[in-house]
């Protein structure tokens, strides 16, 4: 006579079960990560190669950065901006939006809530002869620039010592040391504690991430509100938020915040203190 299973055993079945999926789910989630990391690493390098191009055919010339945050600007600095300048480079369109990327304030036809035009739309008015307000864009692009290597968004930085200002970085003849520069990075995608005007931005403001001076545990904080340093791990704000970054060589890497940034004198932004 054929026996049915008992109670017993179905429970102790879906207990096994269920134990197996507690097991697997983490590190299903861990694979998703990693894939999502990986594929927006890929973005990063391609930009960076695209770059590396770019600046071959313009006597060392950096691409520049087109959208200032809560600044003024109209049509001219949206099309010199690089995601316009650089498409050229990429052998296609180029890739502005991170896998990871799921900011409100992309254009609503393009999965967020943000009403405005979209980049390709304000693009096709002001190449049609018309006037559009760069101040209705959307988000446009995950990826930012650090600002120490553009022309429009050169921080002012004053060496007392020479009595002169520092710079220009603007082109790879005045950046010392290349590979250790960070140029692409992802912008944040704003929320309650990052900026909206950062989140519709092309690049960030570095030299501000080391204030106030003897308050290491604000600058990590400082760096969070412009850009998405915990997009691949770790908490926002904090040192081990974990984030892609391109550099001025080409490469890109995966870096905990803590191993691009100690403080505002030793970090892979401000050029002259890069190493």
């Amino acid at each position: 006579m054929r026996r049915g299973f008992t109670l017993i055993e179905l429970l102790v079945v879906i207990a096994i079960i269920a134990v197996l999926i507690a097991m697997l789910l983490p590190a299903l989630g861990r694979a998703r990560q990693s894939g999502t990391t990986l594929k927006d690493l890929s973005n990063v390098r391609q930009l960076e190669t695209a770059h590396t191009m770019y600046y071959g055919d313009y006597d060392e010339e950096f691409i520049d950065a087109g959208l200032p945050h809560g600044g003024v600007y109209d049509k001219d600095d949206v099309l010199d901006a690089w995601p316009v300048t650089l498409e050229a480079y990429c052998g296609g369109p180029v890739a502005l939006r991170s896998p990871g990327d799921r900011s409100r304030y992309w254009p609503i036809a393009e999965g967020g809530q943000c009403e405005g035009m979209s980049l390709a739309t304000f693009i096709e008015l002001a190449e049609g002869g018309l006037a559009p307000d760069a101040a209705d864009l959307c988000r446009w692009t995950s990826y930012g620039l650090n600002n120490f290597t553009t022309r429009s968004a050169d921080p002012f930085i004053w060496d007392a010592a020479k009595g002169k200002a520092l710079g220009p970085w603007d082109a790879l003849r005045y950046i010392p040391r290349p590979s250790a520069t960070a140029h692409f990075l992802l912008m944040t995608e704003g929320g309650e504690e990052a900026s909206e005007e950062f989140a519709r931005s092309d690049h960030v403001h570095a030299e501000d991430w080391g204030e106030p001076e003897g308050a290491p545990e604000q600058w990590p904080k400082n760096a969070a509100k412009e850009c998405e340093t915990n997009a691949f791990g770790g908490a926002w704000g904090s040192w081990d938020a974990q984030s892609n970054y391109g550099f001025l060589d080409g490469h890109a890497a995966t870096r905990h915040f803590r191993d691009v940034f100690t403080n505002r004198l030793d970090n892979n932004f401000f050029p002259d203190v890069a190493h």
